[in-house]
């Protein structure tokens, strides 16, 4: 998938805050910023507009005092970390960037002050050689637009490839890279020469939860070299180093605002109509299923059903349709259970009753109970089949198991974390189990609906409905599937982030009864996503036995020592759940 930069005016560096976010990842997965509400309605939203010029600032220069911006000159096509206030016969603009998209999956990265000079002011490439300045937008004689064009290319795994397009049409060395033995960045190959990595090439943006990420490249982090973009003290240039500041240093010079990068979240969409085949098969000397409830669990227009189960939790984005086969023999039952086998067989079964069953998006495979097979159901994650060892008119098998063919791993959950009065604190004294989570189908939750976090993961809801918290202050999170805020996410270090959702009873899926703890509190999780997601359910009454109760109620507040914030929930109700959130250390607003 491609990953493009969005149109934008004033881009400070590489990229400009707002402007970006319609970005799916040029380093980050940092999405809509939330800021906290100052009043219950929102305008409806307007096109998007050019957006204010701001520097892009290093943590540990501004701390320090030092020159933090990153900027170009007059007179030459360097660019380096200095003063953000402009010195005598200077310009703020020389500190701004912006991002012109060309219509065509590239964008130019325009300096501002060099565009109101009229000088050469694209982040561009060279015939020849593997350098990067900024130069003419313009191209001269023998020269092409191209070499000014770039483009972020997903690879899937939570970092991008950095292109530029004059190089990849030229067939020469078009990526981003680091190196082995040395702590420079060029353009070079794209695919590893003898003795490299394609890794050298990869790059993304941790979040640090604070507004801030590290920018790191995966060979030298798999390599345990530096793999960090960092500052220094006393100089202005930047390298791949260390991400742990030794002696005299700080994390801060490592440390760049993650709004400049802010991105969409992960996301794998699965929209529109997708066309199933069902199968009930059977051994030869097995008695054949009743085919009936198979297909009602499945394809079923009535409740329960896969099919309506996923019309309710996408809101209409995925409508499941399909064809039923019955009464298909597999031939003799097997010794082992080897999934791939029993694929094969009904798909050359299928073959056999004239039906393709490459032409549909999805294989549902019901097969007759068979002992050496030590699963219930069983799919690729993500992929697109299904095998149910008997248990074909089970509603909650096809739910969960199809949450692998859309990439949800099996949830577990954070329990017996420390509490002193109403107060909960995440941190290394809680335990992890598995398979407790009762809102959570791919945790043990039944044929509950997926969680708020695979919904947005699966193109179901926007990211504007699912921001990050960066700022101390009041919230108001939406009830799960009814509009508004339906999600808050506060980042971590490690990558993942604290998820906070509220659901209200929605038969016949959610069919909580009034008085459920899980509908009157918020359920918190830690979520990982990136080619897959992995949720974790935070016990937020860890004194209870159960995880039945696992919700933030009603005048608790939760501690994530590791996001450094805190959650405290005011009240819930049928308008949502009031709440007060602090990041950076500090305690929540009162309620």
């Amino acid at each position: 998938m491609k990953r493009r930069f969005a149109p934008l005016s004033s881009v400070r560096a590489w990229a400009a805050p707002a402007a970006l976010l319609a970005v799916v990842s040029v380093f980050s997965h940092t999405p809509a910023i939330a800021a906290p509400p100052q009043r219950t309605q929102q305008a409806p939203q307007a096109e998007p507009q050019a957006q204010q010029a701001q520097p892009v600032k290093n943590k540990y220069r501004a701390d320090a005092g030092l020159a933090d911006c990153l900027r170009t000159f007059s007179g030459n096509d360097t660019v380096q970390v200095g003063a953000c206030t402009p010195a005598a016969g200077e310009y703020t603009s020389m500190r701004q960037w912006e991002a012109v998209d060309q219509g065509n999956g590239y964008v130019l990265l325009k300096n501002k002050y060099r565009a109101d000079a009229a000088l050469g002011d694209c982040l561009r490439t060279f015939n020849g050689n593997d350098t990067v300045q900024v130069g003419a937008c313009t191209p001269a004689a023998g020269e092409y637009t191209s070499m000014r064009q770039w483009e972020a290319v997903d690879q899937g795994n939570g970092y991008v490839l950095l292109k530029n397009k004059y190089r990849t049409d030229a067939a020469l060395g078009d990526c981003l890279r680091t190196f082995n033995g040395k702590d420079t960045v060029q353009v070079g190959a794209c695919t590893p020469a003898a003795g490299e990595y394609t890794s050298m090439r990869l790059w993304k943006a941790v979040d640090q939860g604070n507004g801030y990420v590290l920018l790191k490249n995966k060979y030298r982090a798999d390599a345990a070299l530096g793999d960090c973009l960092r500052t220094f003290n006393g100089n202005d240039t930047v390298q791949v180093g260390a991400c742990t500041p030794a002696a005299g240093e700080y994390t801060s010079m490592r440390l760049w605002n993650a709004a400049a990068f802010s991105t969409g979240w992960p996301t794998r969409p699965v929209t529109g109509q997708k066309r199933a085949l069902v199968m009930a098969t059977h051994w030869s000397d097995a008695t054949p299923v009743d085919p009936a409830p198979v297909e009602q669990a499945t394809l079923g227009a009535g409740t329960p059903s896969l099919r309506t189960y996923l019309q309710e939790v996408s809101g209409g984005a995925l409508d499941l349709t399909g064809d039923m086969l019955t009464d298909v023999d597999l031939g003799a039952s097997p010794t082992g259970c080897e999934s791939a086998a029993i694929l094969s067989s009904a798909r050359a079964a299928a073959r056999a009753r004239g039906v393709e069953p490459d032409t549909y998006d999805y294989l549902f495979v019901d097969i007759s109970r068979h002992s050496a097979c030590p699963w219930e159901g069983l799919a690729a994650m993500p992929g697109t089949w299904v095998l149910s060892n008997g248990v074909g008119h089970k509603t909650w098998m096809w739910t969960h198991e199809f949450g692998h063919s859309l990439g949800f791993q099996h949830s577990d959950t954070l329990k017996a974390c420390p509490v002193a009065g109403a107060v909960t604190t995440v941190n290394g004294a809680c335990t992890v189990s598995g398979g407790d989570d009762p809102t959570d189908t791919m945790g043990g939750g039944g044929m509950h609906l997926y969680p708020v976090d695979y919904r947005q993961f699966a193109g179901w809801i926007p990211d504007s409905q699912v921001p990050r918290v960066t700022s101390t202050g009041s919230y108001r999170l939406g009830i799960l599937g009814e509009g508004g805020t339906q999600e808050f996410r506060i980042a971590r270090p490690d990558g993942s982030f604290l998820s906070l959702e509220y659901r209200r009873a929605t038969p016949p899926y959610d069919d909580y009864v009034a008085t459920d703890p899980l509908v009157n509190g918020v359920i918190v999780r830690i979520v990982t996503a990136g080619g897959t997601v992995k949720n974790r359910l935070v016990d937020a009454t860890p004194a209870t036995p159960t995880t039945d109760d696992a919700p933030l109620e009603v005048g608790r507040t939760l501690v994530d020592e590791v996001a450094d914030a805190a959650v405290r929930v005011c009240s819930v109700g049928t308008q949502g759940a009031d709440l007060r959130i602090a990041v950076g250390g500090t305690a929540p607003p009162a309620c």
